[in-house]
């Protein structure tokens, strides 16, 4: 088992490049060479489906994205636009207020200032795709969770050192869980063996929040201000084309960024397309072929700015976080 690469945000990266077991890998920038180790040689090479395969829609929008693309245009508020855009897509004929970036900065700032309330609130948000990818990585419950409280002690004490020039607070603190996720399954060497399709964002124990509240009264002595968070209600799935589906967490107006999950239904491809800036994606839950190559629930994969996906689809059905440019060109 070897460890490779470094953190978008300075942190050291424990990626760990392993046999078809160890399925956490980190892809990195697009015009690199994937970080893959011999014993993936082993790996069957997964394609495109021919076209008598029961998913050609995959194959038909890899191949013939073009052809396609009027049902993914046909959804964009200006129809004359000739290279619509992900914002073209994301805003059409959205009624319902977006969740702006400022408003996570301001939180993790009041964290700063030691509003447990405000610490809440970001886990509130947040804890339940932080433990799914903790769980896909360590396929562990019980170490998930205790990671996961690792994950959000870190975000109260290492809060002042968040800086947006960096990049999104859900990309802040995805990157510190699967650092801390891939660190623990190195050192302790967990079965990380392939495991069944399950829910695609998994629950962690109600109990999560009061241990890190108790490690937060030990640390500061006293008493802790905030209570057990309530559980919002689930905000429904947008679907915005034919087997895609998103719910937005942050939308950045000044920088042109977002950040969402996204959910591919099985067959489904998303449209070719360019990248305007860094796109970040973290698998939570099914395989995803981009170009080529398979990722498996916990994998990362990075590509850069000027870079472009032309085949991304998946057989079994796919849950991601995806941090990405509004401006991204959809061809």
């Amino acid at each position: 088992m070897k460890i490779v690469g470094e953190a978008t945000d300075g942190e050291e990266a424990l990626a760990i490049v392993a046999p078809r077991a160890a399925r956490h890998r980190d892809h990195g920038p697009r015009d690199a060479q994937p970080q893959w180790s011999r014993t993936d040689e082993t790996r069957p090479a997964r394609t495109a489906p021919h076209e008598d395969h029961p998913y050609e829609f995959a194959h038909r929008l890899s191949t013939h994205g073009v052809g396609c693309l009027p049902t993914i245009r046909d959804m964009v508020a200006q129809p004359e636009c000739e290279t619509p855009t992900l914002g073209d897509l994301l805003y059409a004929n959205r009624a319902a207020a977006l969740v702006s970036e400022k408003e996570w900065v301001g939180l993790v700032r009041s964290t700063t200032g030691g509003d447990q309330s405000a610490l809440q609130e970001l886990y509130t948000r947040t804890h339940r795709i932080v433990f799914t990818l903790i769980g896909r990585i360590t396929n562990n419950r019980d170490t998930a969770e205790e990671v996961a409280v690792e994950v959000f002690h870190d975000v109260w004490r290492r809060s002042s050192a968040y800086d947006p020039a960096g990049g999104s607070v859900v990309g802040w603190i995805m990157n510190q869980a699967r650092s801390r996720a891939i660190a623990r399954a190195s050192r302790e060497a967990l079965d990380v063996r392939e495991q069944a399709r399950r829910t695609d964002v998994l629950r962690p124990s109600g109990a999560l929040w009061e241990r890190l509240a108790q490690r937060i009264v030990a640390e500061k002595g006293q008493e802790s201000v905030a209570s057990a968070p309530q559980a919002p209600p689930e905000s429904e799935w947008e679907e915005v084309a034919s087997g895609i589906s998103w719910k937005l967490l942050a939308a950045d107006a000044v920088k042109d960024r977002v950040s969402m999950l996204v959910r591919l239904a099985p067959g489904a491809a998303y449209p070719p397309h360019s990248h305007a800036g860094v796109e970040e994606l973290y698998l939570l839950d099914g395989e995803l072929m981009i170009d080529g190559r398979t990722l498996y629930p916990g994998d990362y994969n990075r590509a850069e700015p000027g870079t472009g996906d032309e085949q991304v689809w998946s057989e079994t059905g796919c849950t991601c976080v995806l941090l990405t440019s509004t401006r991204d060109v959809l061809r």
